[in-house]
């Protein structure tokens, strides 16, 4: 299963109350949901692809990206760091 990393942004107007009970949502809908950082309205968080659309229905969220770690991505093929790179 691959996690690929995402920003989360909420709106702007989102109260430290909304923070919080936007990343609880987002913890309780899968155990690979993982917040990284939060910066003001900026949540920087680890989940599966497929989270992606039960995440945007999220009140004041719109999320941003995906970035797949590639060292995980090859995890188990036998592919080294130097290979990756060539």
């Amino acid at each position: 299963m691959v996690v690929e990393t995402f920003l989360v942004v909420l709106n702007e107007d989102s109260s430290s109350g909304d923070i919080d009970r936007v990343v609880s949502a987002m913890e309780n809908l899968n155990e690979n949901v993982s917040i990284v950082a939060r910066r003001g309205n900026v949540l920087l968080a680890t989940f599966t692809p497929s989270l992606i659309r039960e995440i945007r229905r999220l009140q004041s969220v719109k999320v941003v990206g995906g970035v797949t770690d590639k060292q995980q991505q090859h995890h188990g093929t036998g592919y080294s760091r130097d290979k990756q790179r060539r």
